[in-house]
């Protein structure tokens, strides 16, 4: 198998733990890192050239569906080209008949949910978080719905 990723130190660490938990409990099975550069790794994930690759998805909105919506089939993100007709569905009701009904919404985004946990075409390693220790004299930081801020129009009082 070939295991795709970037040549930073994270994805490095990362990988050559997959690699020796691949090999350590599957028998017979031997993983090639190819540890390469952003765009050279991006194109082989965009071209469909790897057997297992790392990535990473931050959120553009506070809502599951940024996440979802890169499994659907004919997402530039869907790499591994991942299609469930039940996904698709759960996905396509949330976006258009049930886009006004917040309890239908969600329920068609945990449908979906159900149905990629079924399928795994993605398996999550780790969510990355942030920490901020701020002073209460500290004014105009923009926080975003994503979780993230914007300090460059902070200031102290």
């Amino acid at each position: 198998m070939t295991l795709v990723g970037y040549d930073t130190s994270t994805d490095k660490n990362q990988s050559e733990f997959l690699q020796s938990q691949i090999e350590s409990k599957l028998s017979g099975v031997k993983v090639e890192i190819k540890s390469l550069p952003f765009l050279s790794a991006y194109n082989l994930a965009v071209k469909g050239e790897f057997d297992l690759q790392l990535s990473y998805w931050l959120n553009d909105y506070a809502d599951p569906m940024s996440e979802l919506e890169t499994h659907e089939l004919n997402n530039s993100h869907n790499f591994g080209k991942y299609t469930s007709k039940n996904f698709n569905k759960q996905l396509s009701l949330a976006k258009s008949k049930n886009a006004t009904s917040q309890k239908a919404y969600f329920k068609n985004l945990l449908n979906a949910q159900k149905q990629l946990s079924k399928g795994n075409p993605v398996i999550p390693l780790c969510t990355e978080v942030e920490d901020h220790l701020v002073n209460s004299n500290l004014r105009g930081v923009l926080w975003n719905t994503t979780g993230t801020a914007d300090y460059t129009r902070a200031y102290f009082k």
